[in-house]
């Protein structure tokens, strides 16, 4: 393999591409954190270190090799939708000898468990995941820390219920599809009706791109989560709209605007969202 953490020593192979050698060492040097001080039990909880490991690894390497990436996990969540659209994923539960294939084994604890945090800044604001890596540290360092650890620390940190998100995501291969039904105008406003495809559930931010190049957002709150994150987008007017009650497999919110200025409505533009089909996350006017 391109490298092993030990506690005292790591191991990498050489004769590599530079860009590969720095990946690697970063991602091996991670692991003096993300798992090595923590101390998470890798068998059970493969997921937690490897995952963590890779997602603070892909933050380093976006800064320090300028890869100056919209979304620095880009290929973490291609590889993920692979695994899930391919029949065999397994639940992260799973012992990590107890995968049927490497290939499931690889996407579920490195790039699955890399997106549990990057998805969770979607869910709960990135300045608020941050501060949750950080508490987490510190708060479970030599403790051997077990999944609802982290989840109990963002939901301190951020306010919010977060039991249906390590639920779904760790413990089920139910897969997240939102898509845009309709749009139809309504006299001077237009309708937008969503729908729910995929199992898991999300809360939802909804970008309208209008004809003269404003924008706006729409936000719906998951009802599970009994809280809501703060306006991600700086600058742009956001409208937090009724909760989506997860049985519902659509949901209906009006925009205060005729139909013909509407350019383009998007579903998460920030893509964080491991949505499984993004196809029908966009509208485009005709």
């Amino acid at each position: 393999d391109g490298g092993m953490e030990y506690a005292m020593s790591t191991l990498i192979t050489g004769d590599r591409k530079f860009g590969s050698l720095v990946g690697v060492m970063a991602h091996e040097l991670a692991h003096s954190w993300f798992q090595h001080i923590l101390a998470t039990n890798e068998s059970k909880h493969e997921w937690m270190d490897e995952g963590f490991t890779s997602f603070i690894s892909k933050l380093c390497m976006s800064e320090i090799m300028d890869m100056d990436k919209e979304n620095p996990f880009e290929s973490t969540y291609k590889g993920y939708r692979n695994l899930a659209l391919s029949g065999k994923e397994q639940p992260q539960t799973t012992h990590a000898d107890r995968y049927a294939l490497n290939f499931a084994y690889g996407i579920s604890a490195y790039s699955k468990g890399s997106i549990f945090l990057s998805q969770l800044g979607y869910v709960i604001g990135q300045d608020k995941l941050m501060e949750t890596i950080r508490t987490y540290y510190d708060e479970f360092k030599f403790k051997h820390p077990v999944p609802n650890d982290v989840k109990r620390v963002a939901e301190k940190i951020s306010g919010v219920e977060l039991d249906w998100y390590l639920t779904d995501w760790t413990q089920t291969t139910n897969t997240i599809d939102y898509g845009i039904k309709t749009v139809t105008a309504e006299d001077n406003t237009t309708k937008v009706t969503l729908e729910r495809i995929g199992l898991m559930p999300m809360p939802l931010d909804i970008l309208i791109v209008y004809n003269d190049g404003s924008r706006e957002t729409f936000y719906a709150p998951l009802q599970m989560m009994r809280g809501e994150k703060e306006n991600p987008y700086e600058g742009i007017k956001r409208t937090v709209i009724k909760d989506w009650a997860w049985a519902y497999p659509t949901y209906d919110f009006e925009i205060q605007k005729p139909i013909s200025s509407i350019q383009a409505i998007v579903i998460d533009p920030s893509q964080l969202m491991a949505d499984v089909n993004l196809e029908n996350n966009v509208w485009q006017a005709e």
